[in-house]
């Protein structure tokens, strides 16, 4: 089983703030002052039922360069509260991960952080809290498109407290497809085989949103569709088939509180009236400075898993359109034409143009041919249906 925290960028407001249109309101200066390397931001959750995975970066100012920095090199462990000590791996880009650790409900672990220079970062020990089983993952048409929504609930009653995270990859195919291919070290235009086709292709959606939800204020331990995502009329997502694996963990009720302002505070910006950036305190600290705010929250558990595929047959009036803007072009069989169009020009050949004369290929541009430059991959997930 994989799992994963949701990667949520953090950015630390350094820049001030100022209303042009209103006299009355006054300039705002944030008293944070971010050190030259941004503060630590930490993202996983440990598991027991999977892979315990953990990301490490460092926060950039605004307005900056939206590269955000990987923490490598770094030392991290897994500690229990009865002295079990489980390392992680590094897996580059700032990722350290361990698979299946024998974790227990009746041990608390901690985090433990060594990054390069002898900087360590220790989280506080969190109980171990098994997560109920997703009971569904649904969707609904409408008016706005197909709404997803996630149901569960804890027969214990004791759960409350949930994370959601989710891997959307979908099936697309280029506006034209390509029996052909240039080859420039003999400037001749050859038959593709089917590992070089570039119609069928597969992306995956970058998790972006932190969500969250709680049914504390309920007399039983019920989610009911909540809502997960929501793909407009008519998008490209569902043009074919789409797939979506939603992820479910249990947190603790400062777990939750931690992830709810973190929402709030990098989803909801954008007027007067949404809430204001805050500092936010997570429970990972520095050990030589516990001052130093470190972004970031640790919470350990199981985590329960349910996918769902969409088919576009299955819905109602789904007109997305794949056709290419521009009119296919003839390219006559001969040396300059093929060079000229396929080499210099960038054509790609579609299928060959018998008799009567000019035999040749007609073709279009390749970004109407080549699936792949739209940032998907030709290579077809394993899960995904023949």
């Amino acid at each position: 089983m994989t799992t994963h925290f949701r990667n949520y960028k953090i950015v630390i407001l350094i820049a001030t703030a100022c209303i042009l249109f209103s006299d009355c309101v006054q300039q705002y200066v944030s008293p944070y002052k971010s050190p030259n390397t941004g503060y630590l931001v930490v993202e996983g959750y440990i598991s027991g039922n999977g892979t315990t995975q953990y990301n490490l970066t460092r926060t950039i100012p605004l307005p900056g360069d939206s590269t955000i920095p990987a923490v490598t090199g770094a030392q991290l462990q897994v500690e229990g509260s009865d002295g079990s000590v489980y390392p992680l791996a590094e897996q580059g880009n700032g990722s350290y991960s361990v698979s299946s650790l024998p974790l227990s409900t009746t041990v608390r672990y901690r985090l433990r952080i060594t990054i390069p220079g002898g900087e360590t970062y220790l989280s506080e020990f969190v109980a171990y809290k098994p997560t109920p089983p997703i009971d569904s993952v649904n969707w609904i048409q409408n008016g706005e498109g197909v709404n997803i929504y996630v149901n569960t609930h804890d027969p214990a009653n004791s759960t409350h407290y949930y994370q959601w995270t989710f891997d959307q990859t979908y099936e697309y195919h280029s506006a034209e497809s390509s029996e052909y291919y240039y080859d420039t070290a003999t400037n001749t235009v050859l038959l593709r085989s089917p590992s070089q086709q570039v119609f069928y292709c597969w992306r995956d959606i970058p998790p972006t949103d932190i969500v969250v939800g709680t049914s504390a204020k309920l007399a039983t331990d019920v989610i009911y569709q909540f809502p997960l995502v929501n793909i407009p009329p008519n998008s490209e997502e569902l043009s074919v088939e789409y797939s979506i694996l939603v992820t479910q963990y249990a947190l603790s009720d400062s777990g939750y509180d931690f992830l709810s302002q973190m929402a709030a505070s990098t989803q909801d910006l954008g007027s007067l009236f949404d809430a204001q950036p805050t500092q936010l305190t997570g429970n990972i600290h520095s050990l030589s400075d516990p001052t130093e705010p470190v972004i970031g929250y640790i919470s350990a558990g199981t985590v329960q898993q349910q996918r769902i595929f969409i088919n576009n047959l299955q819905l109602q009036n789904w007109a997305y359109s794949e056709e290419c803007p521009m009119p296919d072009r003839a390219v006559p069989a001969i040396p300059d034409s093929i060079q000229f169009y396929f080499g210099d020009e960038g054509y790609i050949p579609l299928y060959y143009k018998y008799p009567p004369p000019p035999d040749g290929w007609i073709s279009n541009q390749a970004g109407c041919v080549d699936c792949t430059l739209q940032g998907g991959t030709t290579q077809k997930p394993a899960y995904w249906p023949n």
